[in-house]
This record gives structure tokens, C-alpha cells and sequence, in this order.
């Protein structure tokens, strides 16, 4: 039997879908109340209850009971996919991962649902080597298969890991490559063109990068809905890289406009941070409405409890706090976000860390921070990062030329 709250958690879901309520389960010896501390976790099933819940739900009683390593492999996904709809990425994790270390070997069912929905879960909680690794995993079994998520879907959430964690060049292939399994399909190919956009723009290929993100942007015009908030979002990225700041700023504040708070608040709250940001790079300072964003998004981010999704708008305060000539600050909010291992994704971590450096110039440490700026330069233009080399080689000429005046 299903220990609890993994029981309750099972139950509640496999209710929902069935649009019943817990009075509709309610039979000998099994109450409205007791189904509600069932769900709650508050008591132990008995068998007797869990075969008569099973009558009553239309399922087998072994996903309750899960008698062997294959029927307690589908109950842990069970239970793993009902955490993940609750918001509760940790115990998502613990128990897909023993579902995955249960699962029948060479069995693709329910193998591939596990290690997808795992991936999804590792990725809620920013941990994208982790992600990535069970998209390794996952790979082999969906090929040539014909399952429910394709090939495309799962290369191009791997290239999205690459980009993250600073491969461009293998996340560009990969995205690529996605996109070619892709097919026409809608919503497949729309993803992939996203995910292979936002790897050129990091490689410096913003010719290509431009191509990609109008196709985006064509196939989801007309529309609403998280890929087109995602569209208009890759789209103000290419603009701002290739120097187009007023352009972009117009297709974030669209895609603010757009976004949904109740279909994905993680988005919602990355969004504003996003507006905010490309307003300091074009009017220099915050006015009261991009103020009220940025609010918005800290107090979302918050909710959501993740230390490095606040780390993110963490970043942003030590930007703020350059623009407003506080470089005192600025310096110590940003060496806390480098500091904090494995908060922000490789390019992010980058790019607060030539912040970090040019406020210390800026406050005074110019002969550490010039050596420091160089360093990264040199090293992630022996990586390929194109776009950060750029905006590294730019950080250090601007202060010799501030040394120099």
C-alpha cells in the first residue's frame, strides 16, 4: 500500500480528473471525512478502502497497492505528476526518481512518462544538469517509437539545458535538429524555432537569430497564449543584441501585456524582470510604471519561494543600482548573486559578474576589475559566447576610457 501523503496525493488527483466529488466516493465503511483526511494525509488507507476507492475511480486497485516494481513504478508517477500540479517540485522529484529507479528496464512504458515528467520537475527547481542528464536518459527511448512526446520535443528541451548552462554551439545543433524532427507540426516547431533562436542570439548568429524569431512571431500572430508571450519575448532579445533597444522594449511590453500570472507566474514575474531590465538600457533609469513591474515581479518571486529565481531579481537590484550611480551597492548585490553557486544559468552569472566589475571600477578597484573584465573576456571568447565576449570586451573598454578621462 501507498504510504502517506503519497496516497492522498493519487487519490485527489485521480478524482479531478474524473470531475467527482469526495462525497461521490463515499460507500461501506469509507465516509465523506474519511475520504477527506485520505486526501489530506491524514490517515492511512486500509485495503479494503483502497479496493473500494479503486471500484468507485474505474482503476485497477494495484495503483494503490503497487505489488510489484511495474505497478509501483505507476503509482510513484501517479503521485509525481500529482506534486508537480501542486506546485511541490521537491517531492515531484523524490518520487519520480524512485519511480525511475523502480521501472521495468527496456520497458517504455511507463518509463518515458517518468523521466519526462522528472525532467519537468528538475527544471521548476532550476536545476538544469540534473534536467539534462534525465533528457539523456529519456532520448533513447522515444526514438522511432511513436510516443506522446516526440523526439523534437525532448531535443529541443535539451538544447534549452545546452543554452542555460553554455554550450551554444551543441544547444544550436541540437535546436536544429529539433526543428528538422519537427516537422510542420504547430506547436512542436514553434518550440524549436524559439529554442534555436535564443541559442543563436547567445552564439552571435543574429542574422540567423532575426530569421528564426520572425518565423516565431509569424506563426503565432493572431494569438495568445504562452508561446506567443514566448515569441514577442526571443524576438525583443534579437532586437536588443543587435542594438534596436527602443524595439525591443515595445515587443516586451507587449508580451507583458499578454502574459498570464495564473498560466505560469515563474514567466510572469522572468517577463517583468526581462521589461524592466531593457528600460534601464534605454532611458537609464526606472520610471514609476517600470518601478511598479519590478515590484510586482520581486513580490511574485517571493510567493514562489525558489532562492535562485529571487537571486534573478537580485541581479537586477545591483543593475538598478549601477544606473542610479550607487556602485557601492551595486558591487555588493552583485558579488552575492556570483557568489551563490548554481543560482543563475551561465550567461546570466556572466553578465552580473562584469557588472560586478564594473561598479568595483567604478567605486575605485579599477586595476582588479580591468584584470578581472579581462579575464572573462578571454574566456568565454575561447568558448564561442560571441555575444558575451562582446559585451565583456565592450565593459572593458569603457573603462579605460573612464580612467583615461
Amino acid at each position: 500500500m501507498l504510504s502517506q501523503p503519497a496516497f492522498g496525493r493519487l487519490l485527489r488527483r485521480l478524482r479531478a480528473e474524473r470531475g467527482l466529488s469526495q462525497a461521490d466516493l463515499v460507500g461501506p465503511g469509507v465516509s465523506a471525512s474519511y475520504v477527506s483526511r485520505l486526501e489530506s494525509g491524514g490517515r492511512a488507507a486500509t485495503a479494503t478502502a483502497a479496493a473500494h476507492l479503486a471500484r468507485r475511480l474505474e482503476v485497477d486497485v494495484d495503483v494503490f497497492t503497487a505489488s510489484d516494481d511495474t505497478d509501483r513504478a505507476v503509482a510513484l508517477l501517479a503521485t509525481g505528476m500529482a506534486a508537480l500540479a501542486d506546485g511541490d517540485a521537491d517531492t515531484a522529484v523524490r518520487e519520480l526518481t524512485e519511480a525511475a529507479r523502480v521501472a521495468v528496464e527496456d520497458e517504455p512504458e511507463p518509463g518515458w512518462q517518468i523521466l519526462w515528467h522528472l525532467a519537468t520537475a528538475h527544471a521548476r527547481l532550476g536545476d538544469h544538469e540534473a534536467q539534462r542528464e534525465v533528457l539523456r536518459r529519456l532520448r533513447p527511448l522515444l526514438t522511432g517509437r511513436g510516443m506522446d512526446v516526440p523526439e523534437s520535443h525532448v531535443l529541443a528541451a535539451l538544447a534549452e539545458c545546452d543554452r542555460i548552462l553554455g554550450d551554444v554551439d551543441s544547444a544550436v545543433l541540437l535546436a536544429r535538429e529539433a526543428l528538422a524532427l519537427a516537422g510542420d507540426e504547430g506547436a512542436g516547431r514553434t518550440e524549436a524555432l524559439l529554442v534555436l533562436t535564443a541559442a543563436e542570439v547567445e552564439a552571435g548568429r543574429f542574422t540567423d537569430a532575426a530569421e528564426h524569431a520572425g518565423l516565431a512571431l509569424a506563426r503565432t500572430a493572431g494569438g495568445g497564449g504562452p508561446q506567443r508571450t514566448r515569441a514577442l519575448w526571443t524576438a525583443a532579445t534579437v532586437h536588443a543584441r543587435r542594438g534596436a533597444e527602443e524595439e525591443s522594449l515595445a515587443l516586451l511590453e507587449e508580451a507583458v501585456a499578454g502574459a498570464d500570472a495564473r498560466a505560469d507566474l515563474l514567466a510572469w514575474a522572468g517577463l517583468r524582470l526581462a521589461q524592466v531590465t531593457q528600460h534601464l538600457r534605454v532611458h537609464g533609469t526606472l520610471d514609476p510604471q517600470a518601478a511598479v513591474r519590478f515590484e510586482e515581479a520581486w513580490s511574485a518571486l517571493r510567493m514562489i519561494g525558489l532562492p535562485q529565481h529571487l537571486t534573478q531579481a537580485q541581479a537586477l537590484q545591483a543593475r538598478i543600482a549601477f544606473h542610479d550611480g550607487d556602485f557601492t551597492t551595486a558591487a555588493q548585490l552583485a558579488r552575492a548573486v556570483v557568489d551563490e553557486p548554481g543560482a543563475l544559468g551561465f550567461h546570466d552569472r556572466v553578465r552580473t559578474e562584469i557588472l560586478l566589475h564594473q561598479a568595483e571600477a567604478a567605486d575605485g578597484s579599477f586595476d582588479t576589475a580591468v584584470s578581472e573584465l579581462r579575464r572573462i573576456a578571454d574566456e568565454v571568447t575561447r568558448s564561442g559566447n560571441l555575444d558575451l565576449a562582446a559585451e565583456a570586451w565592450k565593459a572593458l573598454a569603457e573603462c579605460a576610457v573612464v580612467r583615461g578621462s
